[in-house]
């Protein structure tokens, strides 16, 4: 049984290889030299008043791709945009740098995606303070841990984080994103390694000798995976619970040269930078940034877009020009609905979501056998 576990791992190394060339979403911290001097993509408007302003959240917005998007929204006045950040200070300092750039100053509101409780006491505030989002940008993330850590309620880190932070956050904050008028917005960031993701419902909290494998980039690909689960299912359930005027969609910034790969044991982003296989900040946060906000967007629901210069892009093609999106055909086990709907209750189940918006309930920990998990 050892050499078949020991088989498997190696098989999945040789599977993984070719997925990490095509990219790993990722953000890194820009200086504040850099942060000062970005090209806006989308026109200053100058006739939006307060009452008027549209409110956009976004999720580890302090740094990295957050940070750009915080601040390229920021630069159109009719948006109030609300930093969720889990520090005090450094959101803070990177409100002042929007404001510095743009003369319109983000909220900062404290959360950290590793509780729940946190979680919680964020969407309380923040309905409380602003009763409305039209946007939700789902944006932080950790990846590939070297080794294997847990959030405060004993999930793993990065599915903590990456998925199960953000599926709760989101259950939470759909009273106020209904509340909203017009069209409203969820944008979710995945990523290429979905790839190479596995949903094992078996031991999704990566528990065992071999169940947080390959210093954690096997868990990492599975919860861009789960983000596109967590998007398709949420775009099914909204419509079929009559839900027609929010849109949810999943994003891959591409290969980007952020700090996201801070935690590597092997960093092999520097070998990237070298050899032009990076993208800037700019041009991978240019994805997400018009998916919240751009008329183009309108109304599209249920796709994952991706960033194209990578080989995996359609017709640009390595060395073609970068920092182009399109919607994209993610991989083929992403669309099994199946599984899609069995993460969904799992990710109830460990949340204690109820999704009261969709017309659900809670599902109990005992009656989806995941207790063991944990």
């Amino acid at each position: 049984r050892a050499r078949t576990h020991v088989m498997a791992i190696l098989a999945a190394r040789r599977a993984v290889a070719p997925s990490l060339a095509r990219g790993l979403g990722a953000r890194r911290k820009s200086p504040v030299a850099s942060r000062r001097t970005a090209v806006s993509a989308f026109p200053v408007r100058a006739d939006a008043t307060t009452a008027d302003q549209k409110v956009v959240v976004i999720t580890g917005a302090n740094t990295g791709l957050g940070f750009i998007s915080a601040t390229e929204i920021a630069r159109d006045p009719s948006y109030k945009v609300v930093m969720a950040c889990r520090d005090q200070g450094r959101g803070d300092k990177a409100a002042d740098d929007v404001a510095a750039v743009t003369g319109n100053r983000p909220d900062v509101m404290l959360m950290d995606l590793a509780s729940l409780r946190s979680v919680e006491d964020f969407t309380k505030r923040f309905e409380d303070t602003y009763g409305r989002c039209d946007r939700l940008m789902n944006n932080a993330g950790v990846m590939a841990l070297p080794k294997r850590q847990v959030t405060t309620d004993g999930l793993e880190m990065q599915m903590g984080v990456n998925h199960f932070g953000h599926f709760h956050l989101t259950n939470l904050m759909m009273p106020s994103i209904n509340a909203a008028p017009g069209r409203k917005r969820i944008v979710n960031l995945s990523s290429v390694a979905h790839e190479f993701g596995h949903p094992d419902f078996d031991n999704y909290n990566s528990t065992g000798m071999f169940g947080y494998s390959l210093q954690g980039w096997l868990t990492y690909g599975k919860t861009k995976l789960s983000n596109l689960y967590f998007t398709y299912e949420l775009h099914r359930r909204m419509r079929l619970a009559g839900i027609d005027d929010v849109d949810v969609n999943a994003v891959h910034p591409g290969i980007v040269d952020t700090e996201l790969p801070r935690s590597l044991s092997l960093n092999f982003y520097p070998l990237l930078r070298s050899t032009g296989g990076l993208i800037t900040p700019a041009q991978g946060a240019r994805g997400q940034i018009d998916a919240c906000i751009g008329d183009a967007w309108e109304g599209i629901s249920g796709k994952y877009v991706a960033e194209q210069s990578g080989p995996g892009g359609s017709e640009v093609g390595p060395g073609g020009k970068k920092g182009v999106f399109k919607v994209t055909e993610s991989s083929k086990y992403s669309y099994d609905q199946e599984a899609a709907a069995r993460l969904w209750k799992v990710s109830k189940a460990l949340t204690g979501a109820s999704w009261e918006a969709l017309g659900e309930g809670k599902v109990e920990k005992e009656s989806m056998a995941v207790s063991s998990w944990m």
